[in-house]
């Protein structure tokens, strides 16, 4: 049972107690309002925070001593940056997971194909990335994971079984499309927040929130990022970490060839 579920549940609860206090004994319904407010901000919450599983379960980390993090790049290929990075990669002899947008794979098949060459892990990061995706009706937001998972095998033959919800926003319509096609959800524990601070700011806190089993979020389309990657790879080695791919640090499997997609 889901976190939301349980939270459903017991307001439903607290509910039935309230109202049948105010059958009985006359209670005030205005004790209503508490448990209401408190029951849409836990929805709220759940909702944005990809780490809390409140809708579904996603993998977020791995709970290890061990010195092994993971290195997971969104929202690409993007034209002039994947390839740079791919190269920077290569150097320090990193494997990553991108999870790619499927119309930005449409668009640039090479790129995609040369991940995969590369021993690069692939994930759906949907179709479109639009930022109305969590207010998608089922139908779809289901067609955003299919259109990807069909562009993934397109290009490269592979059955991608992970998928990253943009923004990481989970809600009762993303966890019941991940359920029907048997995806495994990935969130992260290290948020970069590349696109939106100066490379100085951005090291500063993937050097400060770095942890033994971390999935990092990066974005192969943050105009500094190959700076900002090799720069975090230097401290990464100078620190005794060590970068595994995805399903080495999870221990799932990542490609289905007998996908039923």
């Amino acid at each position: 049972m889901n976190t939301n579920k349980i939270a459903n549940l017991t307001f439903a609860f607290v509910l039935l107690l309230l109202v049948t206090g105010w059958w009985f004994w006359q209670w005030s319904l205005w004790w209503l309002v508490w448990p209401l407010v408190v029951w849409m901000m836990l929805k709220i919450l759940g909702s944005v925070f990809i780490q809390y599983n409140f809708y579904l379960h996603s993998y977020c980390c791995k709970k290890t001593d061990q010195k092994l993090i993971s290195l997971t790049f969104d929202d690409g290929p993007d034209e002039k940056l994947t390839a740079q990075l791919l190269d920077l990669l290569d150097e320090f002899g990193v494997k990553a997971t991108f999870f790619v947008i499927g119309q930005k794979a449409k668009k640039n098949p090479d790129l995609v194909k040369l991940m995969h060459k590369k021993g690069h892990l692939l994930g759906n990061h949907s179709y479109t990335h639009s930022r109305f995706f969590d207010l998608f009706n089922l139908w779809r937001m289901r067609n955003e994971l299919l259109w990807t998972h069909e562009q993934i095998y397109k290009i490269t033959g592979l059955k991608s079984l992970i998928f990253r919800p943009p923004y990481g926003v989970s809600n009762p319509i993303l966890a019941r499309t991940i359920k029907q096609l048997g995806y495994l959800s990935i969130g992260w524990s290290v948020r970069s927040l590349d696109t939106m601070k100066t490379t100085d700011q951005t090291l500063e806190r993937l050097i400060a929130k770095t942890h033994p089993g971390a999935i990092v979020l990066l974005h192969d389309t943050s105009p500094e990022i190959v700076n900002i990657t090799r720069n975090y790879l230097e401290w990464l080695q100078k620190n005794q970490y060590q970068i595994v791919p995805l399903n080495q640090l999870l221990s799932i499997n990542v490609y289905d060839q007998y996908h039923p997609l």
